[in-house]
């Protein structure tokens, strides 16, 4: 029984540091008036999309993420920048993409382009932050 717990604890704790944090910015609200739901659900759709990608491809960085919705609401000319040589996570975060194909009202060609910052950094919901470097305490010198 305690190597089930052990393992099971073990487990559970490196699942929990090994989530990959996603963050979507955009200039303006390109899809509120065709996606459903608004730019707040798309771009709430669109991380928790990417998130298990992220995780499988251990994404860290900074990329930008083009598409065009045509007048059928249909995902066309996607594009992640900067350019991987690694093509497979390109694939993925189209696959991710073409999920969310459904929700789009195809009523005219519309170009979106959004920026997206994967990482390990998670910030604790009130705002603080955690694990920072410390000067050493006044009058401390680091040797002894």
């Amino acid at each position: 029984m305690k190597k089930l717990f052990s393992f099971l604890a073990l487990s559970i704790f490196s699942f929990l540091f090994s989530q990959t944090d996603v963050k979507m910015s955009s200039d303006k609200s390109q899809v509120g008036h065709i996606y459903k739901g608004g730019q707040k659900k798309f771009e709430t759709d669109l991380t928790n999309n990417l998130r298990y990608t992220a995780n499988a491809f251990q994404a860290n960085g900074d990329f930008k993420l083009s598409f065009n919705i045509n007048d059928k609401g249909e995902v066309a000319n996607v594009k992640l920048l900067p350019e991987l040589y690694d093509k497979s996570f390109e694939r993925e975060v189209k696959r991710d993409l073409k999920r969310m194909e459904k929700y789009f009202a195809g009523s005219h060609n519309q170009d979106v382009s959004v920026n997206l910052s994967f990482g390990r950094d998670f910030q604790p919901s009130d705002g603080r932050v955690a694990f920072q470097a410390r000067a050493p305490f006044a009058g401390q010198t680091g040797s002894r």
